[in-house]
């Protein structure tokens, strides 16, 4: 299996890096200046589970062709329809497209460009960032790929990835319930970004406070309505496992989404939090939280250079 990795950074460049550790034949699509700098330095990546210094396979967007069998992309959402004019050359006849997003609404994008037929779904695990000088480094040691067809053929080709997966360095699945999966951790992420980015604090913090856990567990449970709302309700296992890092005391866990927002980056809030307040308010519930998150992030964005 011949893939394209859209992208060297956190979460494309971290995967895509192991799986070439393990032997897959793996390139990535970058833009001309970091295509430079992995041509000199190598892809380098600092883990908890063993760093990595690889020489990579590259390729710009002009000079890429419809030679692959999977595409992988993880812009971030904002970037969304960039990444697609960027992949399109290299999605031939039977080129199947993964892509590691938050929310769901990206599905959608993906289906009515690219068709339903070739789109995987996937879900990726992990706290990762680059620094200024390229080095990917993992901050936690959480690190998996979750990923799923949703048609007799796009399950053919997830069942493939994931066995070719499973001789690299993170933890990878199969499911066949894949948009599930999405929703799971739709609901997660949009809580604990609302409440770290509306704290402007990590986890540990807000539950150092007397109304912290009651606010961490009213903000999730509105996320899990919309979830329900929608026909992905998520499961009992899921929602005690994410109430458990919701109200972890003297946690440092935070959302990206603050890490970006402290840090002057462009930030996820339309596509994580805002698609999550219209998804309520199409279905009729009342989601103050979420709303309050909403417009805090909203006002930050205006404000922002």
């Amino acid at each position: 299996m011949k893939i394209l990795f859209l992208g060297a950074g956190g979460v494309g460049g971290y995967f895509g890096g192991r799986l070439i550790e393990s032997g897959a034949d793996a390139v990535f699509l970058v833009r001309p200046d970091r295509q430079a700098r992995l041509k000199a330095d190598g892809l380098r990546v600092e883990s908890p589970h063993g760093n990595l210094t690889l020489s990579v396979a590259t390729v710009t967007r002009d000079a890429v062709e419809p030679v692959y069998d999977l595409v992988v992309v993880a812009p971030k959402s904002y970037d969304l329809e960039d990444a697609i004019a960027s992949i399109q050359p290299a999605v031939g006849p039977g080129t199947f497209v993964l892509p590691l997003l938050n929310g769901v609404v990206h599905m959608d994008v993906l289906d009515a460009q690219l068709g339903r037929n070739r789109v995987l779904g996937g879900v990726a695990h992990i706290a990762a960032t680059m620094s200024a000088e390229g080095t990917i480094r993992q901050l936690t040691e959480m690190h998996s790929l979750t990923v799923g067809g949703r048609d007799p053929g796009t399950q053919t080709m997830a069942q493939a990835f994931i066995e070719m997966c499973s001789t690299a360095r993170f933890d990878s699945r199969l499911v066949s319930n894949i948009e599930s999966v999405l929703w799971e951790k739709w609901a997660f992420l949009a809580a604990l970004a609302g409440m770290t980015t509306l704290m402007r604090c990590p986890v540990g913090e807000i539950m150092d406070t007397d109304c912290g856990d009651r606010l961490a567990r009213s903000l999730y449970s509105e996320c899990l309505g919309v979830a329900a709302a929608n026909d992905f309700p998520v499961e009992q296992t899921a929602q005690q496992r994410a109430l458990g890092m919701l109200t972890q005391k003297g946690s440092a866990f935070a959302a990206s989404m603050l890490r970006d927002l402290e840090s002057g980056q462009r930030t996820e809030h339309e596509h994580v939090l805002g698609e999550m307040v219209r998804s309520a308010a199409r279905h009729g519930l009342a989601a103050p939280i979420l709303d309050a998150a909403f417009t805090n992030m909203q006002i930050r964005a205006r404000r922002a250079p």
